[in-house]
């Protein structure tokens, strides 16, 4: 927490709620959760349908929406985490080689971190209704993917070597109109909708969560994205540990059979998961393609990536070349492979080092670490006195931590289509489902 004598002094922060006495004759002061709410809520609504330039304007309205609040009223929390990465992409933007390209890049990068204030502020009231709402436009965009798979659909892109034994297996796109970001996209609400299965009280709430769960997992497993698939395991994994965690906590003087058994179920289930991929032989021969290293022409793509954004890492350590995509395409011709031209790191991990230098790998890492941190410690609370929202803090945490295992090999998260969930899954953890809120608070 930075020390509050800094706000009043400092230039960017000391005429926050300076218009404070403005509020009970202003409409937005008197209807601004319901305008911010209103504003997540187009922006849930039109991340699978509108281009990335329309989602970027929609963003600039949310920045400027959470500017006017800023002047009503001080932020709910000063987070000083993202502070730190801003300003390592700020660093990383004045020294770059190709400064132009990095700038488009920060410019960015400084949207995405400021529209977090407004989504912080838009579910501080609404967290629930909104989650609700993402939920039902995924069940809607997984819908489209299966209908893709039953019926079929054009491949937009060569996503799969049409030499290989794969070649012409269907992968599903719906309207994002890329199997890897959909399946990036639909992780957050497989997590979320384990959660209010458990959570939700009502048969018809229930049957609605069951079939979010059914629905959406069986798309990203059509999506026959590799990296969608470890994620996948990953939200199973990460969910069944942390119910099953605590499961033994709540139920410490039942027998031990009693407490294994919720485990064992939650294992059968991704076993059946997992089943999935046997009823269909590509699908089986696109999984086990995870395992064969360079055999496999996507996996060999990806190492010679890799070793050339090693090498670019290498002569700019600290500081990188710059962000956005624009300063990757400069620099990186100059140390790709032959026949190996790529549009970024495909690791978020590298594509953060390589942007930024060690300088901004270090607080992206501590933004990641707190914001981990948070999210155990308000999971530990909820478990001291079990609630139905602990389950769903449990499926938002599970979709995050799939979210970082699909970032281990691709860099997806950088699509606003993949960050903007992300940024609202924090917002979440941070105002909604977090018992002992403090406005004053920060990661």
């Amino acid at each position: 927490m930075l020390p509050a004598a800094w706000f009043s002094a400092g230039w960017t922060t000391r005429w926050w709620g300076k218009g404070a006495p403005w509020l009970p004759g202003s409409r937005l002061g008197r209807w601004r959760d319901e305008v911010a709410a209103s504003w997540v809520a187009l922006l849930l609504l039109a991340l699978p349908f509108l281009t990335n330039d329309q989602i970027g304007l929609l963003l600039l309205a949310g920045v400027a929406l959470w500017l006017g609040l800023l002047l009503l009223e001080p932020p709910p929390a000063v987070w000083v985490t993202p502070l730190l990465y801003w300003g390592a992409l700020t660093l990383a933007t004045a020294f770059s080689p190709v400064k132009m390209a990095a700038l488009t890049g920060w410019v960015k990068a400084s949207l995405y971190l400021a529209a977090l204030g407004a989504l912080v502020r838009g579910v501080r009231r609404w967290g629930r209704w909104l989650m609700t709402w993402y939920l039902l436009v995924a069940l809607l965009v997984a819908s489209v993917g299966l209908r893709q798979w039953f019926f079929g659909a054009e491949a937009l892109a060569t996503w799969i070597d049409p030499e290989s034994p794969l070649a012409g297996t269907t992968r599903v796109y719906s309207y994002l109109k890329n199997p890897n970001v959909l399946a990036a996209y639909l992780l957050p609400a497989v997590g979320m909708s384990w959660g209010c299965l458990l959570a939700w009280r009502t048969w018809a709430q229930k049957l609605l969560a069951a079939t979010l769960v059914v629905v959406c997992t069986s798309c990203v497993v059509l999506t026959g994205s590799r990296g969608g698939w470890l994620a996948l395991v990953a939200t199973y994994a990460s969910f069944g540990g942390m119910v099953g965690w605590g499961w033994w906590h709540w139920s410490g003087n039942r027998p031990l059979w009693q407490r294994l058994l919720l485990g064992l179920g939650l294992g059968l289930l991704l076993v059946g998961v997992l089943a999935l991929l046997g009823r269909s032989e590509r699908l089986r021969l696109r999984f086990l393609s995870i395992f064969a290293g360079r055999a496999d022409s996507s996996n060999n793509f990806r190492i010679n990536v890799w070793a050339a954004v090693v090498a670019m890492i290498r002569d700019h350590p600290w500081l990188g070349i710059g962000p956005g995509n624009r300063a990757f395409n400069l620099i990186y011709p100059l140390y790709q492979r032959p026949n190996f031209h790529a549009l970024g790191a495909y690791s978020v991990p590298l594509e953060v080092a390589v942007e930024a230098g060690l300088l901004g790998l270090t607080a992206f890492l501590a933004l990641t670490g707190a914001i981990l941190r948070r999210s155990w410690q308000n999971l530990s609370d909820f478990v001291r006195q079990p609630c139905p929202p602990t389950f769903v803090l449990m499926g938002i945490v599970a979709g995050m931590v799939g979210t970082m295992t699909h970032g281990l090999v691709d860099t997806l998260w950088f699509r606003p289509q993949v960050q903007i969930l992300w940024w609202f899954s924090v917002a979440l953890v941070f105002c909604t489902y977090n018992r002992d809120y403090d406005s004053r608070s920060s990661p």
